[in-house]
């Protein structure tokens, strides 16, 4: 997820949708999901810890974030982790301290890898500074050891992740213009996958127990199904799709998603992880900041943005994940949970927040109903 101060987003990706009927798996060797992730991405907390922010149960008082997390049910963490920050924020040294608190609770790991200096999206892949004068044979040797590092440094501290995200959203690629793969660049995919392969192969050089699983991360529920389709020819190595789903910018029909989370499963025959999601309790706001959602018409009818509608639009998403065929749907990650509006970086929040009124805490700093959710069965 991109985030633009005093701008509001428009993310309307159209992508023709094609799917491969196709099934090679055995049906009697169906999988069975060891774990259900109910998680939360945290990518915040290295900044926000700064500001001893109080943040309090349902009955006031006040908790440390991971403990209570946990205790309600939460058992993956998510962090972005950006090349050469451009704000200091989410660098290889941030992320190796934090997931040593992760581990410390026992909680999974996933680790959403960027390739890039600050956010990458659909609409923005931009390479890493240090890597963008290089030819297509030098940024392949490039991703190759700069994933090695990362992930042997993980290793060293035990802290591997259990999940690694080869790069955000890369509906149109990553690292542009050699791995892009949209409008003029729609031939690139093999660069694309080329390229991944190579991070891919540095991961399995460091995990030599295959502990550590490869995701592919597609912003769009409903666009997907060409997006991995398109791949199947590369047989690239990797064993989830994660997807993005906020309503405000996709489609919000409820039996389209759950019919293309299906298809998706039936096609492709992997995991399917909802690696970002979130809905807002209320179109209100706590701060000068803009919000990413603030009008009905952004939301799902069916669910209002209050409180309960939150809570009651994450039951219902739980639901539809744990109905996706052959046991494929895994879990969910909720996107800044803990992003309250508090006065910080002005390249995350000044004097505010554009996403407070989508946490699960409200506007006093309180754990709002949708936590229960995590500690259902």
């Amino acid at each position: 997820m991109k985030l633009i101060k005093h701008l509001f987003p428009i993310l309307l990706i159209v992508i023709i949708s094609c799917s491969n009927s196709d099934n090679s798996d055995n049906e009697d060797d169906l999988p069975v999901a060891e774990t259900f992730y109910r998680g939360m991405d945290l990518s915040f907390q290295s900044e926000l810890e700064n500001y001893n922010i109080d943040y309090k149960d349902t009955a006031g008082n006040s908790v440390e974030l991971l403990d209570y997390v946990k205790s309600k049910g939460t058992n993956l963490v998510r962090l972005k982790l950006w090349h050469t920050p451009q704000n200091g924020q989410n660098s290889l040294a941030d992320v190796m301290a934090y997931t040593l608190k992760i581990k410390a609770k026992d909680m999974n790991f996933l680790l959403d890898i960027h390739y890039s200096d600050f956010w990458a999206d659909p609409s923005t892949q931009t390479p890493p500074s240090a890597w963008q004068n290089l030819s297509l044979a030098e940024l392949k040797i490039a991703i190759y050891n700069y994933t090695k590092n990362v992930v042997q440094q993980l290793k060293t501290q035990n802290t591997l992740p259990e999940i690694i995200q080869i790069g955000n959203e890369t509906d149109s690629g990553f690292l542009w213009n050699h791995g892009k793969v949209w409008n003029e660049f729609n031939d690139n995919w093999i660069n694309y996958a080329d390229l991944v392969s190579e991070a891919i192969r540095a991961v399995r050089e460091i995990d030599t127990e295959d502990h550590v699983k490869i995701m592919l991360h597609h912003s769009s529920v409903e666009n997907s199904i060409y997006f991995f389709n398109e791949l199947q020819v590369y047989n690239i190595d990797f064993d989830m799709i994660g997807l993005s789903y906020y309503p405000q910018f996709q489609t919000k029909d409820l039996a389209i998603v759950a019919s293309k989370l299906n298809t998706l499963a039936t096609t492709f025959n992997k995991d399917i992880l909802m690696v970002e999601v979130a809905y807002p309790f209320t179109l209100d706001w706590n701060d000068d900041e803009n919000n990413y959602i603030g009008s009905l018409d952004q939301i799902i009818p069916e669910f209002s943005p209050t409180p309960q509608g939150q809570k009651a639009y994450m039951e219902w998403l739980i639901t539809t994940i744990k109905n996706i065929p052959n046991n494929r749907g895994i879990g969910f990650c909720y996107w800044a949970p803990d992003w309250v509006a508090f006065s910080g970086n002005e390249n995350t929040s000044t004097n505010g927040s554009s996403w407070e009124n989508q946490c699960v805490f409200d506007f006093n700093l309180k754990a709002l109903p949708m936590m229960d959710v995590f500690n259902s069965n």
